[in-house]
């Protein structure tokens, strides 16, 4: 069996079309929160989960983007001043009840591997944290506490906890049959990584998981953020996210 798994989609519908282009043979697609909020497409990013009938998690900007719609409080379209209002005003009413349809956990048995999926945890919130673990540990003693409260205690031979939120990829050893995955995001990187352009993810091949990248094209993309009505402070991160000093 072959799984994608993604994070941290951010509505960017060209990155999930060129990670789909290699690796279009996978038969589960996994998706570890948030779809929208920090990109322009939100509708098609949707549509793209939807189609390939994703197992997916919200994030926290699904909830804020959620937050925001209950509000009523709308901008003018095409006059967005951040990302939340323009997908708000880009998301049909199936779009936002796929979104409340979204469970913060997920728990799923995949090649007789247990996999538990979540966003994030308080040990993971911080980038410089995660990169912390990185640097310093071969192991994190949390995993059994960790995955009692998220399942449980529900018994399995190997187990592993997916997540995302971080935008950077690792595989972490817990124990010899204890693992935590992260693909890192498909959209942008944080931390040391943050100027690369291009999307992360993670491919499962028969209970084997490998961290992937590819490019894809974001001169229109930055030229979509140069157009907008986002203030600087938005606009000048977006346009590092979107590569702008590499081409």
């Amino acid at each position: 069996m072959k799984i994608l798994v993604i994070s941290d989609l951010h509505a960017n519908i060209d990155a999930l079309r060129a990670v789909w282009a290699r690796e279009g043979d996978a038969d589960v697609v996994l998706c570890a929160g948030d779809v929208v909020d920090w990109g322009f497409h939100p509708h098609e990013t949707i549509a793209w989960l939807k189609e390939r009938e994703a197992i997916c998690i919200c994030g926290n900007h699904d909830v804020e983007t959620l937050r925001l719609y209950d509000s009523g409080v709308r901008e003018e379209v095409g006059m967005e001043t951040t990302y939340a209002s323009h997908c708000v005003n880009a998301m049909t009413a199936e779009d936002v009840s796929f979104l409340r349809s979204l469970p913060e956990v997920v728990v799923k048995e995949l090649d007789g591997i247990t996999y538990c999926m979540k966003h994030s945890v308080t040990m993971h919130e911080r980038t410089s944290t995660v990169q912390q673990y990185l640097g310093e540990y071969r192991s994190i003693p949390t995993f059994a506490t960790l995955w009692e409260s998220l399942t449980g205690g529900l018994a399995a031979a190997e187990r592993r906890i997916i997540l995302g939120h971080s935008h950077i990829c690792y595989i972490l050893r817990a124990m010899a049959h204890e693992f935590y995955l992260n693909p890192g995001s498909t959209h942008y990187r944080k931390g040391r990584d943050s100027a690369a352009k291009g999307a992360d993810y993670m491919v499962i091949i028969d209970g084997i998981p490998q961290l992937r990248h590819v490019d894809y094209p974001t001169a229109h993309l930055r030229a979509r953020i140069e157009a907008s009505n986002f203030p600087q402070n938005i606009k000048t991160p977006a346009l590092v996210y979107a590569g702008s000093h590499i081409d």
